[in-house]
């Protein structure tokens, strides 16, 4: 029978992972932090978030039977997998430029799965893609795949934070091995906190959601604050200028030759073309012409489904308000009549006169 490490490091090979790593699965460390997050509402309206609270602190509940390990996994963002789809002219975090990695993710799971249940058939093996009640972070740092930066996320010092993360909890005993945790380098930085332009990093390592643009704009059901509306900028999916700021990332970008953002884009993304303003134009009148069920079926598959037609329509209002694309001025008047989005109509040809 081959070594565990041996196999899941020939599968990171096959299939373009950035990391792989088994360890003991057990109470996690993070998980008093994780509370006292939770208990101090910074979660905002993700309630989901506190009712799984006791799987995220016992995950061997997940599974009736014995649960011991956890393969935590590291996937890059790019080069862009499977993409069948040219990215959208609106501006949108970096992960959201390509198919929905729930899936594709899932899969390479799924293959690892495979070839482990060739080596230990009596063995049981569940899979999470950000899709269930497992701290992703804390066990993909108990495994020493990164540490847990001020920006929140999980940094490595070679690849960065540009990456999802998944794991397999499993049966399997975990090897005999020390795993050394990577060491905190972010050092005296504040980068990522100066940069976020509604101050949703309210301290080193803490996020306040219901300040963070990501959850504004994909999370969050409600219609922003007219004071976190300019402050949105054009971001129309998610925003990751507390990663894309970071100097750890400087390699990645570099590597990829794509610029990192600046203190001088927080706000708009550089100046549009007329071509890419048009794009843009366009994309906007189709989406707020559009039905919901419509808009559903043409971003199945996409990220961007996650924010559904109403979160979508809500994010293009903000950013023609603050683009001031006075050209889109009837398609927003469409909507003074909804209520769910008259007084926000209302506010974006304000902007607009």
């Amino acid at each position: 029978m081959k070594d565990l490490n041996s196999i899941l490091n020939q599968l990171k090979d096959q299939l373009g992972l950035n990391q792989i790593q088994i360890g003991p699965l057990a109470t996690p460390l993070t998980i008093e932090f994780y509370e006292k997050w939770l208990t101090q509402d910074f979660h905002a309206d993700m309630a989901y978030l506190k009712e799984h609270l006791s799987l995220k602190k016992s995950p061997q509940l997940l599974h009736p039977k014995d649960l011991k390990s956890v393969i935590t996994i590291t996937q890059p963002y790019f080069p862009i997998v499977n993409a069948t789809t040219n990215p959208i002219p609106a501006r949108a975090a970096t992960y959201a430029q390509n198919q929905d990695y729930h899936f594709w993710l899932k899969e390479k799971l799924t293959h690892i799965i495979e070839a482990l249940k060739q080596q230990h058939p009596e063995h049981e093996f569940l899979p999470f893609v950000d899709s269930g009640p497992v701290l992703e972070r804390n066990w993909a740092f108990e495994n020493g795949l990164g540490w847990f930066g001020k920006n929140t996320c999980l940094i490595h010092p070679q690849f960065g934070s540009l990456f999802f993360i998944a794991e397999i909890l499993t049966t399997l005993e975990p090897p005999p091995q020390k795993i050394e945790k990577v060491p905190d380098f972010c050092g005296t930085c504040q980068k990522c906190i100066t940069i976020c332009p509604t101050g949703a990093l309210i301290a080193p390592k803490t996020l306040k959601a219901e300040l963070c643009i990501s959850y504004l704009t994909i999370e969050s059901k409600s219609i922003p604050a007219i004071e976190l509306r300019e402050k949105m900028g054009d971001w129309f999916f998610g925003c990751d200028l507390c990663q894309t700021t970071c100097p750890w990332n400087e390699k990645v970008f570099r590597t990829l030759k794509l610029a990192p953002s600046s203190e001088s884009d927080t706000r708009l993304q550089l100046e549009l073309s007329p071509e890419k303003t048009q794009e843009l134009i366009l994309f906007f009148r189709n989406l707020l012409t559009s039905s919901n069920k419509k808009i559903a079926k043409e971003f199945q598959g996409s990220p961007l489904s996650r924010a559904g037609g109403n979160g979508l329509k809500r994010n293009a209002l903000i950013v023609i308000a603050n683009r001031k694309l006075r050209e889109l001025r009837p398609e927003v008047e469409l909507h003074l009549e909804n209520p769910r989005f008259s007084e926000l109509a209302s506010w974006c040809l304000q902007a607009l006169n």
